[in-house]
């Protein structure tokens, strides 16, 4: 089974209640809390024109909620990341 795994959604995606709910230490789950927060929004941003690949947070109604699941999600990898450990060869 996969471990490992970051659940994100938006408190507005109406797929968060499809998606992992409730953290665990190999997989976290958090709700980013803002009234336009959909779905993709830890990747994309909030909706916006022209769209911006990025990820722009400025259009959220709370950008801050954003950038504070995006520090978490970066946080989790780089620990994960460091725990990794070349393969021992037994030739």
């Amino acid at each position: 089974a996969a471990s490992k795994i970051v659940f994100t959604n938006g408190s507005q995606d109406p797929w968060r209640h499809a998606s992992k709910q409730k953290s665990s230490e190999d997989m976290p789950s958090y709700i980013i809390k803002c009234s336009n927060c959909g779905h993709g929004t830890d990747l994309r941003g909030c909706p916006q024109l022209p769209f911006r690949i990025e990820g722009d947070s400025s259009n959220c109604t709370s950008p801050e909620a954003v950038n504070i699941v995006r520090k978490q999600i970066v946080k989790n990898i780089d620990l994960w990341l460091s725990q990794c450990h070349e393969p021992t060869r037994t030739w």
